[in-house]
């Protein structure tokens, strides 16, 4: 039964066929008013970015939890009604895991078609999911990948989880689609790792290392290692391909601070003050790096009066 349901999902058009001339030439109907005054809270869905959800799961040591819905059928449309516009609990799927959502067929194999909308009367057109109403379709058709060999869930709304490798690790207990964010929340606890990144997290790392990136390139060490310190708290909740970048960032750091190191060893042979003030230079420029922390363990040496 289940397969047949697949294979039928499977098979289906997906939405977002071209659309006749005519269609297009008709004025596109404003969206709901209420919507209008309210919007509707924004989450990114993995869509057919698949390889790239897998990525984010690894960098942030979270599972990829797919939502499973269909056409056709009262709980799912209640459960589109409620939860895409609530943003606690979209908060939650996107702090908790990399979140992915498709919406099979009706039993007939019949499939929402997307609209044409207008957000106020100045917005110009755009092509929307009727059901996820941020986005267009591909944003669930996309994901159906995930289900290929799966056995569907028989009660719907269901969602299951998915490894950073697209392995099967298990479905969401059946009631809590059913249920609010606070419970969605303890039972994605329940399975989180000891350390795991928000998106949030993900987001402010990367700036953080872009920032010291253009700060070397302008020799604004001093503020480009404040970035890089900013960015290694975040250390622990990371998957090691982060910490590789953020060692590729620094790198150009740990040699500007030898090639200072090296200068202030060779000055300090004939003019100690120099090499004081140079030193002084470094743990500034570099605080919080190894080179700025050498800095100041040789001023502490060179500062602190010998016992007599």
């Amino acid at each position: 039964m289940y397969s047949l349901l697949l294979a039928l999902t499977l098979l289906t058009p997906i939405q977002g066929d071209p659309i006749a001339q005519e269609k297009l030439d008709d004025p596109a109907p404003l969206v709901p008013l209420w919507e209008q005054n309210r919007g509707v809270p924004p989450i990114r869905w993995s869509g057919d970015r698949l390889v790239e959800a897998q990525q984010e799961a690894r960098d942030r040591r979270v599972p990829i939890l797919l939502w499973i819905l269909r056409d056709g059928e009262p709980a799912s449309q209640a459960w589109a009604s409620n939860r895409i516009l609530d943003q606690t609990y979209l908060k939650v799927l996107e702090e908790e895991s990399v979140p992915a959502i498709v919406w099979l067929p009706a039993s007939d194999g019949t499939r929402h078609q997307e609209e044409r909308v207008r957000d106020n009367e100045e917005a110009q057109p755009r092509w929307r999911c009727p059901v996820l109403r941020i986005c267009r379709c591909m944003e669930h058709t996309g994901s159906e990948k995930l289900l290929q060999g799966i056995e569907l869930p028989e009660l719907l709304p269901a969602a299951l989880f998915f490894s950073a490798d697209g392995e099967l690790l298990g479905q969401l207990d059946k009631e809590i689609p059913f249920q609010d964010s606070e419970s969605l929340l303890e039972a994605l606890i329940e399975k989180r790792a000891p350390s795991r990144a928000t998106r949030l997290n993900l987001e402010f790392f990367e700036i953080h290392l872009e920032r010291a990136s253009k700060h070397y390139q302008n020799g604004e060490y001093a503020r480009g290692s404040a970035e890089l310190v900013a960015a290694k708290r975040y250390f622990e909740k990371l998957g090691p391909r982060m910490k590789t970048r953020w060692d590729e960032t620094c790198r150009p750091y740990l040699g500007y601070g030898k090639r200072l190191l090296n200068r202030a060893k060779q000055i300090g042979r004939v003019d100690r003050s120099r090499r004081i003030t140079l030193l002084n230079i470094i743990a500034k420029e570099l605080a919080g790096l190894p080179p700025g922390e050498t800095a100041v363990l040789l001023l502490k040496r060179y500062l602190t009066p010998r016992k007599q």
